[in-house]
């Protein structure tokens, strides 16, 4: 799961340290909040469907599930933009890398426990871990990144090895896992369904599913790509005051809360009024500097 038991409880003290701090509009036309809300959700969507390959396909996996679950997730979004420019790839993924950054930020505002021994990285670790694999990919749009607090030199010079042994490892998932017939690609055995979303935010984040279909997407190319062994449903849910996202594997599902979506829309705002150090390394400014608003 991308969260555990205990990281939800810390979302849920940020969440409320954020509506208490700080009034956070959270508005369907602000550009910024809703690309932010939908490439956290796309990387919360393939980070929940990499538990699914490893639980349905049982690949061989050296290393901690959940770290593979964030490579998959990140490299999966980085090939569905292989051919797109930089001026929209960019700040997609690190929209992400950004919503990692902000959980760590906001957690040791609230003094939040530090788990040593849950399998979940810190999410400063995850963090710095995507910056290096967006970084591996984009070396030369990229090169001013190295050697910064986000990136230093040292970590730098393993990304290009890391990215391209993350790209290995989902190209062979795909190669040995894809699907073999005409009639298999024809078939939908990804599928979404939504819960009545309650009035407020969470009818917020709904509506703007419905006009951004992030799930519905990724449903119909998984789908296409891969023969599942049973049909996966990706559930949209209202959830009590703890939320998450998460793969039940009994059920063959993936639940996102819809408060989960409501949070990143809030870490957004956050991110946008906290914006300097981004906006001290030049090539982020380039890429992010509008959504920011660097000065």
């Amino acid at each position: 799961m991308q969260y555990s038991f205990l990281m939800m409880v810390t979302l849920y003290l940020v969440t409320m340290s954020l509506q208490a701090k700080e009034e956070i509009n959270l508005a369907q036309n602000d550009e910024w909040a809703r690309n932010f809300m939908l490439a956290n959700l796309e990387f919360t969507l393939l980070h929940e469907f990499g538990h699914a390959f490893i639980e349905e396909f049982k690949p061989p996996v050296l290393g901690m599930e959940e770290d593979a679950a964030d490579r998959f997730a990140i490299i999966a979004m980085m090939k569905a933009r292989e051919y797109e420019s930089a001026e929209k790839t960019i700040p997609w993924l690190f929209s992400v890398a950004g919503g990692w950054y902000t959980e760590w930020e906001l957690k040791e505002e609230v003094k939040g426990k530090i788990d040593y021994w849950d399998n979940h990285n810190l999410e400063i670790q995850r963090f710095h871990n995507i910056v290096c694999l967006i970084f591996g990919s984009n070396a030369d749009v990229l090169e001013d990144l190295m050697d910064t607090e986000f990136l230093p030199f040292e970590r730098a010079m393993t990304c290009d090895y890391e990215y391209k042994q993350a790209l290995h490892a989902v190209n062979w998932l795909q190669n040995n896992y894809s699907q073999k017939s005409d009639k298999a690609l024809n078939t939908q055995s990804v599928t979404v369904v939504y819960e009545q979303p309650r009035e407020g935010q969470n009818k917020m984040v709904f509506e703007l599913l419905q006009n951004f279909p992030v799930a519905e997407t990724w449903a119909q190319r998984l789908s296409r790509r891969f023969t599942f062994l049973r049909p996966i449903r990706i559930e949209f849910e209202n959830c009590a005051s703890v939320f998450s996202a998460y793969w039940h594997a009994p059920t063959a599902s993936v639940t996102v809360c819809y408060e989960l979506l409501v949070h990143f829309m809030q870490m957004a705002e956050y991110r946008r009024q906290h914006s300097s150090r981004a906006c001290g390394i030049p090539v982020l400014r380039k890429y992010l500097g509008d959504s920011l608003n660097c000065h």
